[in-house]
């Protein structure tokens, strides 16, 4: 008869699989990991609150009107539903 074969190893998932990780990085690299995530953040911060900046000057004086308004209503290319 044959031996039973051997248990596979338990495979550690989830939150001690973080911790483990953690434990396993040097004290230069979490700093640098947090020093990446704290600059990700402000970087964020910055673009979604950075106060609004200027128009930029016209160049030589020249400056684009633009398209011209339209004087009529915008009416839609669709026959629109008797309710609107």
């Amino acid at each position: 008869m044959a031996p039973p074969a051997a248990a596979r190893p338990r495979v550690a998932r989830g939150l001690s699989d973080r911790r483990a990780a953690m434990n396993a990085m040097t004290g230069d690299v979490k700093l640098l990991l947090a020093a990446s995530a704290l600059v990700l953040v402000a970087g964020l911060g910055w673009l979604a609150f950075a106060p609004r900046r200027e128009p930029y000057p016209a160049v030589l004086g020249y400056v684009d009107a633009g398209p011209p308004k339209s004087t009529r209503a915008a009416d839609p290319p669709f026959k629109l539903p008797w309710w609107k």
